[in-house]
């Protein structure tokens, strides 16, 4: 298999979910419209363990007496004083459109287990919760990208998704990641990383006293379908306590072997220099020049400041047999066990799922999730699991055009509800 497998995620484009669900159309207020705000420079990395280079500091006490600027006016102390997954390091207030909300700072752990600062936010409506108030779902955004200035709480004031959701009646917790907005490379499509930024999320949001449920769910489309997937999957041993009623995965990726032919010389060639890069970033005994050219090589500091488009302007022009230093990816032992254990398709998920895609979903095979689904019912401890296709529906259309949508939020309003959840899964 060639390198192309190593799309995991395949998200954001200009037609993606990036982050709008359709108000209701008996909502009386007016339809929040996209705003075009200015994107941040990106900012200095300090020194981490990575496969990509990045510039040393002048001495200790540089990095002892520097800060580094997150997203908005949150700053991460650096070093960073050690704190319990979920523990709160800086808020801040944000001015949102007919919503209440704070830009976050908070504990995680990194893909190898390192104590680290994650950035995100919080929203929830205006008005008086019900009772145990008002429910939670935990939003894992799609691809945008590898540099600090992608993070999506940069523009949390005017993140369609969340609004939408908040007018639905849900507050939502979103994450940026490990290292989207905050010290180190994002280890792009690494589910560990992934699912502990979401689960540590709903910790620090229950940390900040605020009127909503201990009671949850987690949604996220593309990337955000690989992390929704891998929250389900990490819960039972990283974060037992806290209450995950269902998770709702967007073409969530997986066979990995198999999804990256559809990339090849397109619009898309762009995540697989993406991946090796995540995967590199997650695992540093990973070498980039085992599956990487020179010529590739050269231009991977566009990964440590850029977002998707300017990769994708980068690496789209080369064909794949000029980025590429080796045919088949799985050849090499170390890569194919660092791809595999990234699959969506390893573990079960023991709460409700639901899986959906758009039937022309040009990024994500829609023969992969079906795939899934079908390994995912082969596990004993699988919960309760439905899979939709729409006809006629992209990667990113099946949301923005919301075909999906309805099926979503229903779905999600019975979990908290209580109700029996559907299953398609053929049990004995």
């Amino acid at each position: 298999m060639i390198l192309g497998s190593l799309c995991a995620s395949c998200g954001t484009d200009a037609d993606d979910v990036a982050t709008v669900i359709p108000v209701p159309v008996s909502t009386s207020v007016a339809t929040v419209e996209p705003t075009t705000t200015p994107t941040p420079e990106p900012k200095k990395k300090q020194p981490e363990s990575t496969a990509l280079p990045e510039s040393e500091p002048e001495s200790a006490a540089e990095v002892e007496s520097t800060s580094y600027d997150a997203p908005g006016g949150l700053v991460v102390p650096l070093p960073l004083p050690p704190g319990e997954p979920g523990q709160i390091i800086d808020t801040e207030e944000l001015t949102m459109e007919a919503a209440l909300g704070q830009r976050i700072l908070y504990h995680s752990r990194s893909a190898q287990g390192d104590d680290i600062a994650v950035s995100g936010f919080v929203a929830w409506p205006e008005g008086d919760p019900p009772e145990g108030g008002w429910p939670l779902v935990a939003w894992a955004h799609g691809t945008t990208g590898l540099g600090d200035s992608c993070a999506p709480s940069h523009n949390a004031e005017n993140d369609l998704l969340a609004l939408g959701l908040v007018r639905f009646g849900f507050a939502v917790v979103a994450t940026d990641y490990e290292g989207l907005g905050t010290p180190g490379l994002h280890p792009y499509v690494v589910g560990l990383s992934e699912g502990q930024g979401v689960l540590d999320s709903v910790r620090a949001a229950a940390n900040l006293d605020l009127p909503i449920s201990d009671r949850w769910v987690a949604f996220g489309h593309s990337q955000g379908g690989h992390a929704a997937m891998f929250t389900g999957q990490l819960w039972p041993d990283y974060a037992p306590e806290l209450d995950l009623i269902g998770v709702v995965a967007g073409a969530p990726p997986s066979q990995m072997a198999e999804l990256g032919d559809s990339l090849i010389g397109g619009d898309f060639q762009g995540y697989t220099v993406m991946s090796v890069a995540g995967l590199s970033a997650a695992n540093p005994e990973l070498d980039l020049a085992d599956v990487m050219s020179a010529e590739a090589l050269a231009q991977v500091d566009v990964l440590e400041s850029g977002c998707t488009g300017e990769i994708f302007d980068v690496y789209n022009s080369y064909t794949y047999e000029e980025f590429t230093a080796v045919d088949d990816v799985f050849e090499l032992d170390d890569w194919r066990a660092a791809l595999e254990s990234n699959d969506t398709n390893r573990e079960p998920v023991t709460v409700p799922l639901f899986i959906l895609q758009g039937g022309d979903d040009e990024q994500i095979p829609v023969e992969t999730t079906a795939a899934l689904f079908d390994q995912l019912c082969q596990f004993d401890e699988q919960g309760p699991t439905i899979r939709k296709v729409y006809p006629g529906q992209t990667h990113g259309g099946v949301l923005t055009t919301f075909a999906a949508v309805p099926d979503l939020i229903a779905w999600a309003t019975a979990r908290f509800a209580g109700a029996a959840a559907p299953d398609e899964c053929e049990r004995p």
